[in-house]
């Protein structure tokens, strides 16, 4: 089973969707997929599905989404053949209490990223910048859109698809780190101008937008980036610029250039993909 939630949600087994067309089952799935070979809590998913209060007959409605879901994998077996012996059971087991998804050996783009982006930082600890790259940018290739874009998210889901898109900024932020030290400022400029203009008040990114400008001998320029900064973080009714751009500007206006970053900044802890 191939499953995709750092955009769209898309789940196939044996290249054949298995995403049911309504939105109660296909947010089951969504919980499902993003909890992949671990169990999730039956409470969990109706918290999900009624965040105000689950109705008299959950249990059933919750019996009747996992049996549209497992009757699209059985579809998916059959049009197979049931290879291997796989059933949809062994896919979608459940209890009076839980749920299980089971990749069944396949994928989940979320692991995948997680591990790409911890390989990306242990490089950057040893030192060894190109494999850092390489990792980081892997990582962040894996994503088409923000995680389950287009999909209704209560409480769960939003927890889960907030932490990865916590995890995505952290690997953007030593992603650029990473080419700036490795002397890619030009390389990384269109990027850092996509990534600055979709994240207008991002500070992190808009420091590392300006240093790249300021590299590349761009230095008014990485000045109008702060200054619209400046803007947008006042109509949003944030305050100034952190005191590391405020000293950056200063550095520009002085005409001297800032050291590129040495250290990453603090990192996730633990796994990302985790029932809570």
């Amino acid at each position: 089973m191939e499953i995709k939630v750092l955009g769209r949600l898309n789940v196939t087994l044996y290249g054949i969707s298995v995403v049911p067309p309504d939105p109660e089952s296909r947010r089951m799935l969504a919980l499902l997929a993003l909890c992949a070979d671990q169990v999730v809590p039956t409470c969990l998913i109706a918290q999900e599905l009624w965040p105000y209060g689950a109705p008299s007959d959950s249990d059933a409605r919750l019996r009747a989404y996992a049996a549209t879901i497992r009757r699209l994998l059985a579809g998916a077996l059959e049009a197979e053949g049931e290879r291997a012996g796989i059933t949809e059971w062994d896919l979608m087991s459940s209890t009076p209490f839980s749920h299980r998804l089971s990749t069944c050996g396949g994928t989940l783009d979320a692991l995948q990223f997680e591990r790409d982006a911890w390989a990306g930082y242990r490089a950057m600890v040893a030192g060894d910048l190109s494999r850092a790259a390489v990792r980081l940018r892997h990582a962040l290739a894996l994503w088409s859109g923000d995680a389950l874009a287009g999909l209704e998210q209560a409480g769960p889901l939003r927890i889960q698809t907030g932490r990865l898109q916590e995890a995505r900024m952290a690997a953007l932020e030593q992603w650029a780190v990473v080419e700036l030290r490795l002397g890619r400022h030009r390389e990384i400029l269109p990027e850092l101008r996509r990534l600055t203009t979709r994240y207008p008040t991002h500070q992190k990114l808009h420091r590392h937008y300006m240093n790249a400008l300021l590299s590349s001998g761009r230095p008014a320029e990485a000045l109008r980036v702060y200054e619209r900064l400046s803007d947008d973080l006042r109509r949003e009714g944030h305050r100034e610029p952190s005191p590391e751009l405020h000293r950056l500007r200063r550095r520009i206006l002085a005409g001297a250039s800032e050291p590129v970053p040495r250290t990453f900044a603090e990192l996730p802890a633990g796994s990302l993909v985790t029932v809570s």
